[in-house]
């Protein structure tokens, strides 16, 4: 019984430290900084794909990393960024299902 108390209180503790690192992290991410930069701010993103397919409008020559929150579904929130064909940041937004 203590250890799965414990198992999930260290869980809920990992998940708590990865959305707030991932938080001050994505506000550190601007326009035109190159792909390797954003990955080695955020790290691997939980999918990628042309942007707009999962949030909006597509948009051609255009790729979307998606950092989804640590509770999800239970907290509908993802971070996207959205680079250009060459491999840098066009924009960044965060995603909030109502």
């Amino acid at each position: 019984m203590f250890v799965l108390i414990g198992l999930v209180a260290l869980t809920t503790a990992w998940a708590c430290y990865r959305n707030s690192r991932l938080d001050s992290r994505f506000r550190a991410v601007r326009a035109r900084i190159s792909e390797a930069e954003v990955l080695g701010l955020l790290g691997a993103p939980s999918w990628k794909e042309p942007c707009g397919k999962s949030f909006g409008t597509l948009k051609p020559n255009c790729a979307e990393y998606i950092y989804r929150n640590s509770f999800a579904p239970l907290v509908p929130e993802c971070y996207a960024v959205r680079f250009d064909s060459s491999g840098h940041v066009l924009d960044t937004y965060m995603y909030e299902s109502p």
